[in-house]
């Protein structure tokens, strides 16, 4: 069974971005970016990281770290899919790289 794709509008440090995902995915990707959009805010709020592709390296490696945490304290600490984690990854960058060229000018 095939999913419909749609794309969504989300917000992170005072960005708009437009991602595309499956339809069954939407609620749980608008969820990921506020939770992202937190972790970021409050790195930046800190004042010791400049500059927002190291400010989004912070919070994805605590991210990650918090979730490898998760999993071993659960016991549950299989791989993450390979294939899911470079989608995801793939549509961040596009994102931004689609950001950045709606932000320069002509």
């Amino acid at each position: 069974m095939s999913d419909a794709t749609t794309t969504i509008g989300i917000r992170i440090l005072d960005n708009e971005y437009q991602v595309s995902c499956p339809e069954s995915e939407a609620d749980e990707l608008a969820a990921a970016a506020r939770d992202l959009d937190q972790r970021m805010t409050r790195i930046r709020q800190t004042g010791k990281v400049f500059g927002v592709e190291r400010i989004a390296v912070m919070a994805a490696l605590n991210a990650i770290h918090d979730n490898r945490r998760l999993q071993r304290s659960a016991g549950t600490m299989d791989p993450p899919t390979p294939d899911k984690v470079t989608e995801l990854t793939r549509r961040v960058e596009e994102a931004i790289v689609v950001n950045k060229k709606s932000r320069s000018p002509p």
